[in-house]
Parts: structure tokens; sequence; C-alpha cells
């Protein structure tokens, strides 16, 4: 468009969008046997956003070989020819009208400038405020620049720059490490309610042999029926919770190892997904979370799996000594009592603290200790085992389907462990940062020897 042309900005018009629909099916048969999708774009496109009087169209070409073709075919249709760029690639077509003319904007299906033409659309879209702010500041640039349109572009520039910034860090790594923390925390904060709920359980269950009075049994029943009702909740939670930490994981290592990106529809998803809140929370940034610093390959995948695995295998075996610890102990506190019953207590007393022990017992038992201390032992062994592979994949030089079976394998035995015992990434922290910097250095100089 001329840099003399005028600026005009009118109130929205509700035949916008019915006339941006009729043009779109007259394109696609023009261009026909050529597909695209065609989006209204720019304000015309948004309701209720006051703009220039004039039709933005996306044809996003699913075959940019025929782009000219196309391009040639518009022309014949009454377009006419702007610009057109090879980086990015894009051609500039207008379709003049006294009242609105259609502005064409052909460009490469999943093209990086159309997306971000749809990006800014949609979030105008869903944001009145910052419609409301954009509306404003169009205003003031047509005041200021009312026969200069290339001026009034560029003093909408920056905005347009910053919301497209603001959108691109929603669905950053950051935030998704971010996210993937908050959920993850919250699914142990549930998984330690869901077992004190089960110990609440067994605690009455013990309180109770001592009572024999029908009302407070009764009342006995009813706390552990809720009780039981709260746990099976809090399970239910904790999967939730938990599942959503797993996808964030598994989006995060294909984002920063490969520089993935995925399609607007699976980010949704996967963002939807999380409901523990993340705001005032400090930001975990991808640079402090992963200690890789190179580009965006199978190398660097293989990389973070590795420094993933080691972590978690050290927390999933200390996890599993925790446990075993507290099971001795356990097993030697019930065996010390007993005994002490047996050859001090009346035969009363012995039957009293004989159920007592009995529901400690079936706590351990519905809690699943002995289970869930093997799972963890057998985590750890089988997270070994993918550092083992990672080697073997590099001596393979990082093949693609050597990298994608271990990503996948990893995931599954991350996703099938119990989420590490509380205080046990704190208590480790320091020291497994310490021998994963040891661990570095010491592949760094074997890589230069």
């Amino acid at each position: 468009m001329a840099g003399h042309d005028k600026v005009r900005i009118v109130a929205h018009d509700e035949e916008w969008a019915s006339r941006c629909a009729g043009e779109a099916e007259a394109i696609r048969a023009v261009i026909a046997p050529a597909r695209a999708f065609i989006d209204h774009v720019g304000s015309t496109a948004i309701r209720g956003l006051m703009g220039k009087p004039c039709i933005d169209l996306l044809v996003s070409l699913l075959d940019w070989s025929e782009a000219q073709q196309v391009a040639a075919t518009l022309k014949a249709a009454g377009y006419v020819e702007e610009e057109s760029c090879d980086n990015p690639p894009r051609i500039f077509l207008v379709k003049p009208d006294p009242v609105t003319p259609f502005h064409l904007h052909l460009v490469p299906n999943g093209n990086s400038w159309g997306q971000d033409m749809i990006v800014f659309r949609d979030e105008l879209s869903g944001d009145p405020d910052l419609a409301s702010r954009y509306a404003a500041l169009k205003q003031r640039l047509a005041q200021a620049y009312p026969t200069d349109a290339k001026a009034y572009t560029r003093g909408k520039s920056s905005f347009v720059a910053e919301v497209l910034r603001h959108a691109a860090g929603a669905f950053s790594n950051d935030r998704l490490l971010t996210h993937q923390r908050a959920e993850l925390n919250r699914a142990q904060a549930y998984q330690n309610l869901a077992l004190a709920a089960q110990f609440g359980v067994a605690a009455i269950a013990a309180i109770s042999v001592y009572s024999s009075d029908n009302a407070t049994l009764l009342n006995f029943a009813l706390i552990g029926f809720g009780l039981a009702g709260f746990w099976l909740l809090l399970g239910s939670r904790q999967r939730k919770h938990r599942s959503a930490g797993d996808q964030a994981r598994r989006a995060v290592l294909l984002a920063s190892g490969l520089n993935a990106r995925f399609s607007a529809e699976q980010r949704l998803r996967i963002f939807d997904g999380f409901t523990a809140p993340i705001e005032n929370k400090p930001m975990v940034r991808e640079e402090s979370y992963f200690a890789s610093r190179a580009e965006p390959s199978y190398f660097r995948l293989a990389e973070l799996i590795e420094e993933s695995a080691y972590w978690t295998r050290d927390l999933q075996r200390a996890s599993a000594q925790a446990m075993c610890l507290v099971l001795v102990a356990v097993a030697l506190l019930m065996g010390f009592t007993l005994w002490h019953a047996m050859s001090s207590m009346s035969t009363d007393a012995q039957v009293s603290l004989a159920r007592v022990l009995v529901a400690a017992l079936v706590f351990l038992l519905s809690s699943d200790t002995v289970g869930t201390m093997i799972a963890h032992k057998n985590a750890a062994d089988a997270i070994d085992d993918v550092l083992q592979r990672v080697e073997s994949a590099a001596a393979r030089g990082y093949t693609e389907p050597d990298l994608l079976l271990l990503l996948s394998d990893y995931n599954a035995v991350v996703e099938g462990a119990p989420v590490a015992l509380p205080g046990i990434y704190q208590l480790r922290r320091g020291k497994l940062t310490r021998r994963w910097r040891a661990y570095l250095e010491n592949k760094r100089l074997t890589e230069l020897s």
C-alpha cells in the first residue's frame, strides 16, 4: 500500500464477516484444484473492534510450489499484486473496492508469519481489555498519521510484537517446566494426604479396640467410612495432577530437546490439563533446570534424558532405601511390643494390643508400603538401564530410532514409578548437584582424551 494512502478508522461493521465468508468461497473456487486454508484476520475479524475498512484474508497454501500459479489466477480474478517476499515467503495482493477492499496474504501453510497473524487475532478476540487498548492506539496513530499508512503500521509494531511475545511465553518451555513442577508437587501433596487418611482409618480401628460403647463404636465406624471416602477422592486428584505433570515432562523433553513445535490444538490440550496454580510462583527457567547447552538435536535430547534419568534414579533409590528403613523400624517396634506384651501384660491387655498390632499391619498392607518400596527399587533399576542405553546411543551416533525409543521407554518407566517420598529431593539436592557436575566434568575429559 502506498505511503500516501489515507488512514481511516471506522466502527466495526457486522457485514465484514459475511463479506469475508463470501470472498473466501469465491477464492476457493477460483484457485481450485489448489488447496488452501483461508482465515479472516486483522481488525475486521474481531467483533466490535474498530479498524480500517479493509478485510484481511490469510490464504495458507498447502503446496507452495503452486504459489505463482495461484497468484496469477487471483490477479485474473481482479486482485493486484502489491508485494512478493522470499523471507518469509509470502505474496501480498489487493482487490480494490470503493467501500471495503480485500487484502490477501498468500503464504505457505504453517508459515510463522501467517501464524503470527492468527495468534494476534485470537489474543485480541479473547481479551476485551487488550482489544480496547489496541483500538485506542489505532485511533491515536490515525490522528497522528492521517495520510501515511506506513507510519501508521510502524506505530503499531511494538504493540503487536509485545502481544506475540506474551502469547509465545504462554507456551514456552519455562512455562511448561513451571506447570510440571506445580502439578507434580500437587500430586505429591495429595498422595501424602491419602496416606494420612489411610493412617487415620488404621488409628481409629486401633483405638476402637479399647471401647465397648456402641455409640462410640458407631461414631468410629462413621469416621472411618468418611476417611475412606476422602482417601478415594484424594487418590483421584493425585492421579489427575500426576498425569498432567507427566504430560508436561514429555512435552518439555521434545520441545527443549528437538525444538519440537506442537500444533495449536496440542498446545491447548496440554495447557488445558493443568489445574495447579502457578501465579505468584517463580518461573522455572529452562537454563536452570537442564545443564545441557547443546543445540536442539538428538544429541541434546539424549543429554536431557541422561540428566533427568540420573536425578530420577537417585531419588527413586533413596526413596526405596528410606522405606526399607521405616519398615525395618516398624517391624522391630512391633516385635518388641509384642514380646513385652506377652511377658508382662494380662490376657485382656494382650488381646487388645494384638488387635492394635493387627490394625497397624492392616495399615501397612492397605497402603502397600512393601509394594511401593519394591516399585521404587524396580524403577531405579529400570532407569539405570536407560542411562546405560544413552551411552550405547552415543556410540551409534545418536540415531533417531534409538533416541525416540529411549525417550518412550524412559517416560514409561517414570510414569509407572511411585512419586519420590516427601523431603527426599530437598535432602539429596545439594549432593546430587555436586555429583552431577562431577559426572559432566569426567564425561567432558573422557571425550577430550
